[in-house]
């Protein structure tokens, strides 16, 4: 069985400090990395237990996270390998972190970093085979989908609609849901979905359950993004930070 569990939830945008920023983890793998996210993934005992970190894109809210996390692990004498997947550019983010003179700068760690930057990759371990999509934001973005025994999950990180997701066939959706629909054209901008159109997408794609995730709450509450979701599909779910589900 797959523990899928939340660990931040929230949009860049998000006032206050009720939710953290994207990230979810699941039997070793973690999608995103936001901000303040290593305290909880310590707390969990998650750190060492994760194989490969796959990034959606990298605006803040989704990587800033990454480098506490990296030293964390290093401070609890992590000597495995870790894999990081993302678009072009995160590399030489950890790089320059790295040149500060932090204890990821330090080689006798013997923790090494094995980054992938091509989209032309197909990730097989932990019983899972993980395969990146791009998908329609400000920025390139990566969305993936998980198999595992004959379940699917797909993950969005930041997207408009419509996009190449609405191609795929999911057992489980975990899409941003950013805004509601009287935001629609500023969510379009910023290349971001509503709760709508993540209901829509959901229906689609045939998904079992939608998860709605980054919501933002300066617009309107993230409930109000639950109800618009619901309006359009049956079986939606709002997480709560460090909520987590068995699939």
């Amino acid at each position: 069985m797959t523990k899928l569990t939340f660990i931040g939830t929230a949009a860049g945008g998000f006032k206050g400090s009720a939710r953290l920023k994207s990230c979810v983890y699941l039997d070793g793998l973690l999608l995103d990395c936001g901000a303040g996210v290593s305290g909880r993934l310590e707390e969990l005992g998650l750190l060492e237990s994760i194989d490969a970190i796959f990034v959606s894109h990298l605006h803040s809210d989704h990587v800033s996270g990454l480098y506490d996390a990296l030293v964390s692990m290093v401070i609890i004498g992590r000597s495995r390998p870790l894999k990081l997947f993302s678009p072009p550019g995160l590399r030489s983010l950890v790089q320059h972190y790295e040149d500060l003179g932090n204890k990821l700068h330090d080689p006798s760690n013997g923790f090494e970093l094995d980054f992938v930057d091509s989209s032309d990759f197909k990730y097989s371990g932990n019983s899972f085979r993980v395969s990146p999509f791009q998908l329609d934001h400000v920025v390139t973005d990566w969305g993936y989908r998980l198999e595992k025994e004959g379940i699917c999950i797909f993950y969005t990180g930041d997207t408009r609609e419509p996009s190449a997701l609405l191609n795929q066939k999911v057992d489980y959706l975990l899409h941003e849901a950013t805004f509601d629909e009287s935001y629609r054209q500023l969510s379009r901008l910023h290349g971001h979905s509503t709760a709508l159109e993540a209901a829509k997408a959901a229906e689609t794609t045939g998904a079992r359950r939608l998860f709605l995730v980054h919501v933002e709450n300066r617009t309107s509450p993230p409930e109000a993004k639950l109800r618009e979701a619901e309006s359009a599909f049956s079986n939606v779910v709002l997480p709560e930070d460090l909520e987590s589900f068995d699939l």
